[in-house]
């Protein structure tokens, strides 16, 4: 009975606090889509791209962080219950991967601040690249931490363990980068919503790992059904984090 109780108060919160970031977000779902890209991402146009005089909810970089995220996501899910770390081979690797990512990000911002190249001209399409290859550090660090915190027995070996995952990914990344550079205005627009989706699970899933930790329950959860209530807290949570960045950004851009 406990148990029902704290999952209708979990789910009220969580359709109390969605409803209102809707109302605060009137129009059609490209309007909210664009609003949740704006809680992570600057979309400044210029660094975006842009299809029909319609831009991507994301900018580049962050359009192949989350779309790349979205694969690693899904494969690593697929998986099962693995959380143990990497070896240091692909540690390395994916270091590489988050410095490269963070260097073109910091390049890029310096680049508009001196209004000349800094260390290299920069284009949307390395900002794409290098936010797939962020895409691979988020989803296996991700996977990692959810599985390792969550479940009661996860299994001890890693998610990233092969050579041939990391050409996987770097084949999907590049058939999800043509779709999104030389693809029809209606691909353009799915991946927009496919990016979007990604980051509200990913924000979901790092409120779902905070509550559990915050209620100390971690490493006791055995079934998905023991699960939703967490995943509904992370969601409102989530939600309400999009909202309150929304009404700052509003408050500041107005």
């Amino acid at each position: 009975m406990k148990k029902t109780v704290i999952l209708i108060f979990a789910l009220l919160c969580a359709f109390t606090i969605t409803y209102f970031w809707i109302g605060h977000n009137p129009g059609g779902c490209e309007r909210k889509a664009f609003a949740i890209g704006s809680s992570v991402c600057h979309q400044i146009p210029s660094h975006s791209f842009i299809r029909s005089g319609v831009q991507f909810p994301l900018c580049a970089r962050c359009s192949g962080l989350y779309l790349g995220s979205t694969a690693g996501l899904i494969y690593f899910f697929s998986l099962g219950k693995k959380a143990a770390v990497p070896d240091k081979k692909y540690l390395v690797l994916l270091g590489l991967l988050f410095l490269i990512w963070a260097g073109d990000g910091v390049n890029s911002l310096t680049s508009e601040f001196i209004g000349k190249a800094f260390l290299y001209p920069t284009t949307n399409l390395v900002r794409l690249a290098t936010g797939f290859g962020m895409g691979l550090v988020m989803s296996t660090a991700l996977t990692t931490l959810f599985n390792a915190t969550v479940w009661k027995n996860p299994d001890k070996k890693p998610v990233l363990y092969s050579p041939w995952q990391i050409a996987g990914y770097a084949i999907i990344s590049l058939v999800l980068a043509l779709a999104l550079t030389q693809g029809s205005f209606l691909v353009f627009q799915i991946l927009g919503y496919v990016g979007i989706l990604t980051v509200v699970v990913i924000i979901t899933t790092l409120y779902t790992i905070f509550w559990i930790l915050l209620l100390q329950k971690e490493n006791t959860i055995q079934t998905f059904s023991s699960l939703i209530v967490f995943l509904i807290a992370g969601f409102g949570t989530a939600i309400g984090q999009v909202f309150l960045l929304n009404v700052v950004r509003s408050s500041i851009v107005g």
